[in-house]
């Protein structure tokens, strides 16, 4: 069974802050400062068990973002590191609404 991959790309600052639609897998190329004044915006539209890629990240800032987004109920399961940058792959253990 063929699975459907339908990529969007939008500016999180116009979008609902609550999303109908919900996805397996979100990426986020944003500075760390849009990461976590959009963290809301951003999880809305993360399916439970989902992943969300950040990357966009200042190696100096990284903590930062992740402490923030651990405490929203993401995991961090992985993490790159390339000059100054910074990204990551979290999972979304969010308990059910």
């Amino acid at each position: 069974m063929a699975q459907k991959i339908n990529i969007t790309q939008a500016d999180i600052t116009k979008l609902p802050l609550r999303s109908q639609k919900q996805y397996d897998l979100v990426c986020a190329n944003l500075i760390s400062t849009l990461l976590v004044v959009e963290q809301k915006r951003i999880l809305s539209r993360l399916k439970r068990d989902g992943v969300l890629v950040i990357a966009g990240i200042l190696k100096t800032e990284f903590d930062y973002v992740e402490q923030m987004y651990e405490r929203a109920g993401l995991k961090l399961i992985a993490a790159r590191t390339e000059k100054e940058w910074r990204s990551g792959a979290f999972i979304y253990r969010r308990s059910e609404r």
